[in-house]
């Protein structure tokens, strides 16, 4: 028989929807998607067997109290209510931290529980603003706690030893997982493919940044880089509507940037493969927040950029990405300073070889070939302390 796994996720993310894919296509278990947030039902039905949604917004006032309240009270709310109580599964995988994610904590006690630290937020210590008091992340660091110390086993997507920085102790196993390449999303690599000095282009593969006091402007950086005759794309709206004005004007104004609209994920990586190089290059100011973050932190996006077959361009502040990067040959990275000599770096670098390296990349951080074996281990082994904890107390 199958074993059944159920995700728990306020919103759901692309590492949880490739874990789906693969333990779908593998056979051996039952995916089902328990989603606070809406999603494309599209793509996440191919990787999940069922998929449970009660969209509720996230900001705690008034008025969303009501609209959770009528929401619960709804046929559909009754019916996701109804349903989450029948699930009786194997493991939970819970992501956060999150309010709603982390009652599943204490809803179930029998059911081993796995959570998944998409972000670490007790790495995440801001200098004091007006604009943004940090309520959010006084909560989210609450929220984190309580479900470390009631998790039977921790996932988390930065160095192996990072959990030792917290300033807590941490008692169930855990282990390091990448965001990893999808076999079917990977795009096929002309490794005799070369940069053109006079039509370099470069993506960014996903919206403009929110604007905040912690981040150099993203359009100070698009450019630092487009007065060298560069190309910069990205793909999608801002976060922030307000802010689409001022990249559609710099489109209009700038013939070397180009502001796409979004492209699903599962097209996204297609979309993007023709471009020279992908950039990941959010500049923190280094004395406005806590340095564990940049040292920790490992975006998605350096793996679209494998899976789209294309080398990647970060910042040194990014240490474990940057990392990832240099120890792969699969791109390279810079200090903010050298932004401005960005083109003569990039024309220095052998890029056909770092088009091949990348090729090895994409087997070398595969889900399906590779990844998805070290996490069925821990899950096998987390369900396994559990069971033998509760005869123990039996």
């Amino acid at each position: 028989m199958k074993k059944q796994i159920v995700f728990v996720e306020y919103v759901p993310n692309i590492i949880n929807l490739k874990i789906a894919r693969v333990l779908k296509l593998k056979g051996g278990y039952k995916t089902t998607l328990i989603s606070f947030s809406s999603i494309d039902l599209e793509i996440y039905k191919k990787a999940f067997d069922e998929v449970l949604i009660l969209n509720i917004k996230h900001r705690i006032n008034l008025k969303n109290f009501v609209d959770i309240f009528k929401k619960i009270k709804s046929e559909d709310g009754k019916k996701f209510i109804r349903r989450v109580r029948e699930i009786n599964p194997d493991i939970f995988q819970i992501t956060g931290p999150d309010l709603f994610t982390a009652i599943v904590m204490f809803v179930t006690k029998k059911k081993p529980k796995i959570y998944f630290a998409y972000d670490i937020w007790g790495f995440y210590g801001r200098k004091f603003s007006l604009r943004d008091l940090g309520i959010k992340e006084f909560f989210q660091k609450a929220f984190e706690k309580i479900c470390f110390r009631k998790a039977d086993g921790i996932l988390h997507k930065g160095p192996s030893d990072e959990l030792k920085l917290l300033r807590y102790k941490i008692h169930a196993p855990n282990l390091t997982i990448l965001p990893g390449c999808l076999d079917e999303w990977d795009q096929k690599i002309n490794v005799k493919k070369n940069v053109k000095k006079t039509d370099i282009h470069l993506v960014h593969a996903s919206y403009p940044p929110r604007n905040t006091v912690f981040h150099v402007p993203f359009l100070t950086i698009i450019r630092k880089i487009t007065i060298q005759k560069i190309h910069v794309h990205t793909y999608g709206r801002c976060l922030d509507k307000k802010e689409d004005e001022i990249y559609f004007n710099e489109e209009k104004n700038n013939k070397y940037f180009h502001f796409h609209e979004r492209l699903t994920v599962d097209k996204l990586k297609k979309g993007i493969s023709k471009y020279d190089y992908g950039i990941t290059l959010d500049y923190h100011f280094p004395d406005t927040i806590n340095p564990l973050h940049q040292r920790t932190t490992l975006g998605n996006r350096l793996f679209d950029y494998i899976e789209a077959g294309i080398p990647t361009i970060c910042f040194n502040q990014s240490e474990f990405f940057s990392k990832i990067i240099k120890d792969n040959n699969i791109g390279f990275s810079i200090d903010y300073e050298d932004l401005e000599k960005l083109k003569e770096i990039v024309m220095k670098k052998d890029y056909r070889k770092m088009r091949k390296d990348i090729k090895k990349a994409q087997k070398k951080f595969s889900w399906n070939k590779k990844l998805i074996y070290d996490l069925e281990n821990f899950y096998d082994s987390v369900v396994k302390t559990k069971e033998n904890s509760a005869h123990s107390f039996s």
